[in-house]
């Protein structure tokens, strides 16, 4: 009898430690693939956090870090401005000041996830992930219409392992290297 106990108790456990589904979008070209140009580009980040997002200042500002870092890397652009993290209701007033700012390019970055995942269960397991998830959008500006449109979803993490707000902007920041310049 002690010996289903253990077994149940183990594949309780077992199942536990499963990640969270993870909405994985197909899988596209990188925006910069070859023969690419975007001009002059501009980024624009966009927040569209949910109702109950705790510390979204502090996500934002991981954010931010995470885009000025990948910013540079960006070959397949002449030049890259980033304009400051706004919600995504200011979308069209941001495409208007890169109309301005006479860019050929916007890359709009909605982000829609950034943050641990914590999974407590009995018997004593934990989990914990890393969850970065956002659409980028390649804008013609002087069109307004949308060359690109790419969704992604990256999770790292797992059982019995502690993950907080600390490696966020890597993460962030290999999301959007894989997305704008291809895997690594």
């Amino acid at each position: 009898m002690r010996a289903i106990i253990v077994v149940a108790a183990l594949a309780v456990a077992s199942c536990a430690t499963a990640p969270p589904p993870l909405d994985a979008p197909p899988a596209q070209a990188a925006l910069c693939s070859p023969g690419v140009s975007l001009g002059k580009a501009v980024i624009v980040p966009l927040t569209r956090w949910r109702a109950d997002q705790k510390e979204p200042e502090v996500r934002e500002a991981i954010a931010m870090r995470a885009i000025e870092a990948v910013a540079p890397t960006i070959t397949c652009a002449e030049s890259v401005k980033v304009m400051p993290i706004a919600l995504e209701s200011q979308a069209e007033a941001r495409l208007v000041q890169a109309r301005l700012d006479s860019a050929n390019t916007a890359i709009l970055i909605h982000i829609d996830e950034l943050g641990p995942i914590a999974v407590l269960s009995f018997p004593t397991l934990w989990s914990t992930w890393s969850d970065v998830k956002f659409t980028l959008d390649a804008v013609d500006v002087a069109s307004g219409q949308a060359a690109r449109s790419i969704p992604h979803h990256r999770r790292e993490g797992g059982a019995y392992e502690a993950r907080g707000l600390d490696p966020l902007q890597g993460e962030m920041e290999r999301a959007l290297k894989d997305v704008i310049l291809g895997k690594s």
